[in-house]
């Protein structure tokens, strides 16, 4: 059985990968033992789960805390871990745990999992990864439970905390809080700084961590600690461009939601409330699925602007899904450099690659197709929802971000199942898929008479 699984293409066998992972983990939510005493959920339920944790996305049609029990909950928690990592991944690092080789072919696999360049290092990497992960995830855990177990008390306040750690981290936008889910802690400032960060280093990348590590390893002076400059001379240039739009998407999308709802949903929260709302909304709205404001009373303006942040999503190579910050970035500076007339995309003095340009577009245009079919054929069946939320549930499920007006659990069977195949898709990567189902072909590199189309 492991002689043809490795047998295959490493397309297929990345969603294969995904889509075992799927039924195993909705067969055990589904047994008894997970089942909260409140439980409603059928099957369907529990595979939507499933699909929705493992592709870190957010989405439900049950509620957790209504229908898992502490087993259930430990279910979900490994089921986003592994959706998170990738279980190729794991599996690479409990080969090299008990001192097993990894062949060339799974290293290639997990490598393009984790959107990585090469498999240069690979050993290392995968060891600092779950090293990197581990660390964050506890640190991040510890933090919360200072608000927590007060709140809660010690076992719940305890669980809740590494709970909501590991969902943040993995950008999957779980919770086990409550129908209010995280607003009504929206005035708590250990949460509104620990969940963004945690958000945050699952949704830069590991090989942006992996680079900053490197770089703090060959510094020789406190300068290389604290300068910028010397900081970005020695990362790769995906690393400068991920952190640079990160950090633009992060400022500006604080500063638009704020000026958007200051005066509608944050009416009469304090300023200081206020800017951890907005900032908030700004980190999770790319990403990560959790909410400190109801969705369903935004602004229809704001609500388009977080349909465009969920469509821009983290960086490759991490936890969080869209079409990724650098593809973005290449495509702006591509139309930017067009209407400068200008020949090249340069980023940092770097010339980008025609062939990563092209790549960046039919992402882009691949992503808006399926999202343009998804919208139409949700609206043809469930023909009572308005079309602004449609259209940010459909973003929200391809951009394995998990931000929600409420729709989905209202949604009919055959809407809530484009739902799930849209955000296995946005988990795996369309052009993955394709790939995997063999329907990008390649063909003969024959020289062709060039035609000419008017354009516009």
């Amino acid at each position: 059985m492991l002689h043809q699984f490795n047998k295959l293409s490493i397309p297929l066998k990345i969603s294969l990968s995904f889509l075992v992972t799927v039924l195993i983990g909705s067969g055990l939510l589904s047994l008894p033992i997970s089942q909260a005493h409140s439980s409603e959920a059928v099957f369907f339920d529990h595979l939507f789960t499933a699909i929705s944790m493992v592709c870190v996305t957010g989405l439900y049609t049950q509620p957790v805390y209504l229908t898992y029990n502490l087993f259930g909950q430990v279910v979900s928690m490994i089921l986003m871990s592994i959706g998170g990592l990738g279980i190729l991944t794991i599996i690479a690092y409990l080969y090299y745990a008990i001192n097993e080789r990894v062949s060339f072919s799974e290293q290639v696999a997990v490598t393009e999992a984790l959107n990585r360049e090469s498999v240069a290092d690979f050993k290392p990497f995968i060891k600092s990864v779950f090293k990197f992960v581990a660390m964050v995830e506890v640190v991040g855990a510890l933090l919360l439970m200072t608000y927590f177990i007060p709140d809660l008390g010690w076992k719940k306040g305890a669980f809740t905390s590494a709970f909501l750690s590991i969902s943040a981290f993995n950008n999957a936008g779980f919770d086990n809080l409550g129908p209010t889910s995280l607003i009504a802690y929206s005035h708590v400032t250990i949460i509104n700084i620990v969940i963004p960060t945690l958000i945050i280093f699952g949704g830069l990348g590991f090989s942006v961590w992996n680079d900053l590590k490197e770089h703090f390893k060959q510094a020789t002076s406190w300068e290389d600690y604290i300068s910028p400059k010397h900081l970005f001379r020695r990362l790769s240039l995906s690393s400068k461009v991920a952190i640079t739009v990160t950090g633009a998407l992060l400022l500006s999308g604080t500063v638009l939601f704020y000026l958007l709802e200051v005066g509608h949903t944050m009416v009469g929260s304090a300023f200081i409330d206020q800017l951890k709302i907005s900032f908030f909304q700004s980190t999770t709205m790319r990403t990560a699925g959790f909410a400190t404001v109801n969705y369903t009373k935004l602004h229809t303006a704001t609500l388009l602007i977080c349909t465009i942040f969920m469509f821009i999503g983290g960086s490759p190579g991490g936890t969080a899904g869209g079409v990724k910050t650098t593809t973005c970035a290449i495509i702006g500076k591509m139309i930017l450099s067009e209407m400068r007339g200008e020949q090249q995309v340069i980023f940092f003095r770097r010339l980008i690659d025609k062939k990563a340009v092209q790549k960046s577009l039919i992402i882009a245009m691949t992503f808006l197709a399926i999202i343009v079919t998804s919208i139409i054929a949700i609206t043809l069946l469930d023909s009572w929802v308005d079309l602004e939320f449609v259209i940010f549930e459909v973003v929200s499920a391809l951009a394995t971000v998990g931000v929600t007006a409420d729709l989905t659990p209202e949604l009919s069977r055959m809407s809530q199942t484009i739902i799930m195949v849209l955000m296995f898709i946005g988990r795996v990567g369309p052009i993955t898929i394709f790939t995997a189902l063999k329907l990008k072909k390649s063909s003969p590199d024959v020289q062709r008479a060039t035609g000419q189309i008017l354009i516009g």
